[in-house]
């Protein structure tokens, strides 16, 4: 992510929206330092397998869907002066990728997930560990209802973004 964060400017003279190939560029390079630090701390969480998994999968798909859905508003347009504007519609884009670059930046909310897992874990709760089931069970439930909310967001945008 680091190294596509960096390059992600080069695109810029066929670029619609050069604004949103600098958001691309910053993100990029600041969600590697993300990367780096959950990979620094992942191995001593104390989270049962599956709700790691679950946290993992959470830190992946958040982090992606942002910086590819900011490339897209970079790439496909959002206007010369403003990067998101219209509860995340992009204006210069239409249809499929209008869509897809709110889905995509929609999805980045389960990065709240991720972090919240992270600290249980790093904090090393006994209510993990004597509760694994639980824990399992409330990780994917979470993770569904998040990925729901995304998805419901991204066809009735009037509710994204607060």
């Amino acid at each position: 992510m680091f190294m596509l964060g960096l390059v992600a400017p080069i695109y810029s003279p066929h670029a619609v929206a050069k604004i949103g190939l600098l958001q691309a560029h910053l993100i990029g390079v600041l969600q590697a330092l993300v990367f780096f630090s959950f990979a620094w701390m992942w191995p001593q969480l104390s989270l049962p397998k599956f709700t790691k998994s679950i946290a993992t999968l959470s830190l992946y798909i958040s982090l992606w869907t942002n910086w590819v859905g900011t490339l897209f508003v970079g790439i496909f347009g959002a206007g010369k002066e403003q990067y998101i504007v219209n509860q995340d519609l992009v204006p210069g884009a239409t249809g499929f990728w209008n869509l897809a670059t709110l889905l995509l930046i929609n999805l980045s909310q389960l990065a709240v997930l991720a972090v919240l897992l992270a600290i249980i874990g790093f904090l090393g709760c006994t209510w993990t560990a004597k509760r694994e089931k639980a824990a399992n069970l409330i990780s994917m439930a979470v993770f569904v209802v998040l990925l729901l909310i995304s998805v419901f967001q991204t066809f009735n945008p009037e509710y994204s973004n607060g």
